[in-house]
């Protein structure tokens, strides 16, 4: 699974994504995925008003509003997505 996660710290969303890198981070580590996905802060992604924003690639999916309550349920979602074959 070589999904990359780009979490925005751009100014107005930066404030409202604290714990949010941890929970993802977390959520990632219980699916066996830690070492797998990769997971970075991103500058801003022109989004502001539903911030904060995760941008997943390949495949340019978004996450809007993301808070650390979201974070295993979009895990979950990029784990059930995956084709294994």
């Amino acid at each position: 699974m070589p999904y990359r996660l780009y979490l925005c710290t751009g100014p107005r969303c930066a404030a409202r994504a604290t714990g949010t890198y941890e929970a993802l981070e977390n959520a990632l580590w219980e699916a066996g995925l830690l070492g797998a996905v990769e997971l970075r802060f991103s500058g801003c992604q022109d989004r502001c008003d539903h911030g904060p924003n995760l941008l997943v690639q390949p495949g340019d999916r978004r996450y809007a509003s993301v808070t650390p309550q979201r974070a295993a349920a979009i895990v979950e979602e990029l784990v059930s997505n995956n084709d294994p074959g």
